[in-house]
Formats: structure tokens, C-alpha cells, sequence
């Protein structure tokens, strides 16, 4: 099975719940929750820890900006405690359009703010009394030390998050990632690994891949274009797809979307960038295109199936015929 994981999602908790049963009974190592604008990440792992016994749960991601680290240390006890030490927290800065747009919280000093955070989550869950001065002032707080020792994994993207993670991490998830983006991202990890004085085997490498199978007409390619719009609108994801070659496409949505024409802006997304930021095909093509990411020295694969049509029972579909 090239594919390790599998990203929980649906329109309510049941289906997410019913997404992480089937995963444990089709062998898949890890089943993930995302965290925007659905269910909250840790409901849903609440009720997925509940039924099932098996399988892996994590998120991948939940924004830290929304949760203050003594909270969140005591929801990843409370996860840990209900999974039976199953939970691996990952953790991402989100954008500001989320963080100060939705929910009113200021974005500020996203890679000070993740190192201070991961640093005081490891200290809550370690059982410690702690004060802090900084981003973050805590004048005396604990909490009863978790009894299950937790992973702490950063969804990366820009040079310093992936220098970040490799010096104070226990997993990168990257997301979206191209071959040459991978690779640039494995380089960045390794400086930061270095920089703390670990070594390669102290990382675990995550990639969430988009997924879809293309048959019978089904407009697969049409469902990821449109989800890349979103994020060729977003400043950090801009920076990056320039990097990988596609600055004409980002440039040219942006000036179409700020006229107006939001049709032309999606179409503005050509089929190479579409094939070149997910997996579409047959079962064994969008395999092939796996593995070439597996053999750059990404350690695990998450599936994120795209569906053009059939909604939620296409979704499950997806999920089976990946793990055969």
C-alpha cells in the first residue's frame, strides 16, 4: 500500500467516524482530521478513538493559533487517554485569512510563536510547572503529566517552518508538494536537523496527497484546479508555486480574480499544474506518481482522495480501492 494514511473528511462526524473504521479494516497506518471550517479536529477524534482500537489518529493539521499551548497540551492528554496513546499532534500556523479573518485572533510571528509553542506543549504534557516570558507569558501553570508520550509534527511550507521542523520536530507534513518542491523541502529539513544535532532518522517525512481516480468522464482534474485556486490566492502558497515554476499561472489568477472573473482565474490553472500537484488517473498511475515522491526520501504518504462526483460514498470508494 503506497499510501500510510488517510485524511478523515466529510459533513459530519459520522462520516468522518466512518471514514477511520474503514481505514483500520483496510490496513491503512493512520487516519488524519483536518481543521477550517467542519467539525472541530477534536471531536472527531474523540469519536473516531472510540470506535476504533487500532488505527493510528492524528491531525494533520489543527491551527495553534487558536488554541493556547496549556489547552492544548490538556486536549492531547485527553486524546492520548481516550486512543490508549494512539493520537499524534500536528500542528500548523493556518494564514492570516483564517486565524485574523475568521476567528478575530491577531497572526503574528509564526515562526517565533511555533517554536515557543511546541516548547510548551512538550512541557505541559511532561507534567512541569511552567513560566514563561515572551510570545507567550505564563506566570505559573501545569497540568498532571500525560501518560502517553506524544509526537509533535509541523505542517511546513516556506524555508524557515522546514528549518524549524527539522531542528525541533518530530514530523513534517507537507502539503501539495511537487517532486522538485519535495526535494527542496527534504534539503531545508536536513539543514534544520543539523543545526539541532540530529540526524535524518529523528524526522518522520509526511506528504498530504491529493488523490483522485479519473474514469467514466469524471472531471477529477476539475475538482483539484478549483481547490488550487484557493490557495494561488494565498501569499505563502504564491511564493512557493513561483518557486516551482508556475509564477506565469499564479499571476495570471491573481490579476483575473481582482477583475473579477473567477471562472477565467480557475482557468487560468493549466493541466500541467493540476497533474503536477496531485494524483490523477488510474489506480496504478496515480501509484506510480506516489512512489516518485516515496523515492525522493518522503518517509509516508497521506491520502487525501478528490472526488469529482458521488460525494461521499465516491470518497469511500476512493479510500478502498487505494488500499487493494
Amino acid at each position: 500500500m503506497v499510501f500510510s494514511g488517510v485524511l478523515m473528511s466529510g459533513t459530519t462526524i459520522a462520516q468522518h467516524v466512518h471514514i477511520a473504521r474503514e481505514a483500520e479494516a483496510l490496513g491503512y497506518e493512520t487516519a488524519l482530521v483536518t481543521e477550517v471550517s467542519g467539525p472541530d479536529a477534536v471531536t472527531v477524534l474523540a469519536a473516531a478513538a472510540t470506535a476504533t482500537s487500532t488505527i493510528k489518529l492524528a491531525t494533520g493539521i489543527i491551527p495553534l493559533y487558536a488554541r493556547d499551548p496549556h489547552l492544548m497540551a490538556m486536549t492531547t492528554s485527553s486524546i492520548q487517554d481516550i486512543s490508549e496513546g494512539r493520537f499524534t499532534l500536528g500542528l500548523g500556523t493556518s494564514t492570516p485569512a483564517i486565524i485574523n479573518g475568521w476567528h478575530g485572533l491577531p497572526f503574528e510571528h509564526p515562526l517565533a510563536t511555533t517554536r515557543a509553542y511546541v516548547e510548551l506543549v512538550r512541557k505541559f504534557l511532561a507534567g512541569e510547572r511552567v513560566k514563561a516570558e515572551g510570545v507567550f507569558s505564563i506566570k505559573g501553570a501545569s497540568m498532571r503529566a500525560s501518560k502517553y508520550p506524544t509526537r509533535i509534527f509541523l505542517a511546513a511550507l516556506n524555508e524557515g517552518m522546514l528549518e524549524l521542523a527539522g531542528e525541533v520536530a518530530d514530523g513534517v507534513i507537507l502539503n501539495f508538494p511537487t517532486p522538485q518542491y519535495a526535494a527542496r523541502a527534504i534539503e531545508v529539513i536536513g539543514r534544520g536537523l543539523a543545526r539541532s544535532g540530529r540526524s535524518r532518522s529523528d524526522i518522520e517525512i509526511w506528504t498530504c496527497l491529493r488523490a483522485g481516480i479519473s474514469d467514466a468522464g469524471a472531471d477529477v482534474a476539475g475538482a483539484v484546479r478549483r481547490e488550487l485556486l484557493s490557495y494561488c490566492l494565498t501569499p505563502v502558497y504564491q511564493k512557493v508555486f513561483s518557486q516551482d515554476g508556475y509564477g506565469a499561472q499564479v499571476d495570471e489568477v491573481t490579476r483575473r480574480w481582482r477583475d473579477g472573473d473567477r471562472a477565467g482565474a480557475a482557468d487560468a490553472i493549466d493541466d500541467d499544474m493540476v497533474s503536477a500537484h496531485a494524483a490523477i488517473g488510474s489506480v496504478p498511475e496515480c501509484r506510480d506518481q506516489v512512489q516518485k515522491l516515496l523515492r525522493l526520501g518522503i518517509d509516508k504518504a497521506v491520502l487525501f482522495p478528490v472526488v469529482a462526483e458521488g460525494g461521499f460514498e465516491r470518497y469511500i470508494q476512493t479510500v478502498k480501492a487505494f488500499a487493494l
